[in-house]
């Protein structure tokens, strides 16, 4: 538990979160504050509605008080976090005249339930599928003849979309979540005979996303093979950013007078076929990429095991389906099956919308969708709770989803200020430039103490601030393990 929220929280919203009370009621923005706090400064493993709700003391917040804030229909949190989002691109813009490129890495994440959870919109797995058609009396049997009394792991899960934009600066900014659907579920006030596809929901993220671009700025847009279809590149060819996904592998090339259709000659048996003489080689080295600004590399020096080999062959061919796009081969190592393995290598078909990159570009700017969405993804399950919400309301799980995009928002754009604000102190500037999610999180908690001892030295002489510290000392008994980052110097 903490005294109060950081003001440098406190900044945050009065610059980035929207007064509009009809995105975002007045009694849901003072909740927020709290639970933004709570989601990005809980010391417990899991954040539930209690823990978030509890972690400022001056702001503190009953769980059914959060519950109601996350149910509440009037509460436009994909909205308001798109007007946040704005603030945030246009903050982060390029000087007049420089032309620079933002990555937009996308991807699919599952936030799994338990399978007795009374939540809409669930998806089953094949496994609670097969579990639920077994005959109840057909039990399971041990090794030892014996009866089992278990019956196997049985989940629910929602699937959603998230991007995180990356600029040239490396600020990391996380778009609005997009829902996936099942086809059996009809969402009340959208019932739909199709459901939209997550190429579908992707397609209305990056035009969002073109909408608010700011002026000098090319966006390039990675992805897993999931998203290599006809939808993403066709509309990449239309509006003129650039897309990079791995090809099917039953993807096959098309005659330039049928672009459409194909011609049956499968790319990746091509690219296994060809001798590796026509292969260039390609050596990254941890901070000496063409994409490093892109990464975010701790300040250690690199090390004989962060290089990467790349053999490329890059191609201009019509694929069907897909028009006229860069194809390139690549074989990689080390390989990880999983442990690291510099003896063997790796083989992959890229397609890139623009034919005129060179295959080390795209090599290049392909391989940081591992850190840019991957690991993003993870950090926030990890650090910030993206997959503990445990409520019932499939609204509410958005909601909440939203609201812990809006918490690394707020971790992303306090790490730019530190950076970029001349009266930072040197050290800190360095701990922020190399800081993910876990070390803005110290960061913020450093800022905390500060102000902790700031209004205990204001007590000595404030009756008001001694009256603060009287119920902050009340409510968290003994004071240094509840607050195990607090400074004692």
């Amino acid at each position: 538990m903490i005294l109060q929220a950081p003001s440098s929280l406190v900044k945050f919203f009065a610059r980035f979160v929207t007064t509009d009370t009809a995105l975002v009621p007045d009694h849901v923005r003072r909740t927020l504050v709290s639970v933004v706090t709570g989601i990005a400064l809980a010391t417990d493993a899991r954040r539930s509605l209690t823990s978030v709700g509890n972690t400022v003391q001056r702001g503190s917040r009953h769980k059914s008080t959060v519950s109601r804030m996350l149910k509440d229909r009037r509460f436009k949190s994909r909205e308001m976090l798109w007007q946040a989002v704005k603030v945030a691109m246009e903050l982060a813009a390029p000087v007049p005249g420089e032309s620079v490129e933002w990555l937009l890495s996308l991807d699919g994440t599952a936030i799994q339930r338990g399978a007795f959870t009374r939540i809409k919109g669930a998806i089953l797995t094949e496994r609670t599928r097969a579990s639920a058609k077994r005959k109840k009396n057909a039990p399971r049997r041990r090794r030892d003849g014996k009866q089992s009394s278990k019956k196997g792991r049985k989940t629910k899960y929602h699937t959603f979309l998230l991007g995180i934009i990356t600029t040239h600066q490396g600020v990391r900014i996380p778009l609005p979540r997009y829902t996936c659907d099942p086809k059996d579920y009809n969402r009340q006030g959208r019932p739909k005979k199709i459901r939209d596809t997550q190429l579908d929901l992707a397609k209305l993220m990056i035009k969002r996303v073109l909408e608010n671009l700011p002026e000098g700025v090319h966006l390039s847009v990675v992805a897993d093979s999931y998203f290599e279809g006809e939808k993403l590149f066709g509309l990449a060819h239309r509006r003129g950013f650039t897309i990079t996904t791995p090809a099917d592998s039953n993807r096959c090339f098309a005659d330039d007078n049928r672009p459409s259709k194909s011609n049956g000659s499968r790319i990746r048996d091509r690219g296994l076929q060809l001798p590796m003489e026509t292969f260039s080689r390609l050596d990254l080295e941890r901070g000496s990429e063409e994409t490093a600004s892109f990464r975010r590399y701790s300040a250690r020096q690199p090390g004989p095991k962060d290089r990467r080999t790349y053999w490329t062959r890059h191609e201009s061919r019509t694929v069907a389906g897909l028009g006229t796009v860069g194809v390139v081969y690549s074989w990689k190592t080390p390989v990880y099956e999983p442990r690291r393995n510099d003896r063997k290598k790796g083989f992959k078909v890229l397609l890139c919308s623009d034919p005129t990159r060179t295959g080390h570009t795209v090599a290049d700017v392909y391989e940081t969708r591992w850190t840019a969405i991957e690991i993003v993804i993870r950090e926030m399950k990890q650090r910030l709770g993206l997959a503990d919400y445990t409520g019932q309301s499939l609204q509410a799980l958005e909601r909440y989803l939203d609201t812990v995009l809006l918490s690394f928002l707020y971790l992303e754009m306090e790490r730019h200020a530190l950076v970029t604000d001349p009266d930072t102190r040197p050290e800190l500037a360095a701990a922020a430039e190399s800081a993910r999610t876990q070390g803005m999180q110290d960061i913020v908690r450093l800022e905390v103490s500060r102000e902790m001892r700031q209004t205990i030295r204001k007590s000595y002489t404030s009756e008001r601030a001694r009256r603060k510290l009287s119920g902050f000392w009340n409510a968290v008994p003994p004071w240094m393990d509840a607050i195990p980052y607090a400074a004692t110097s």
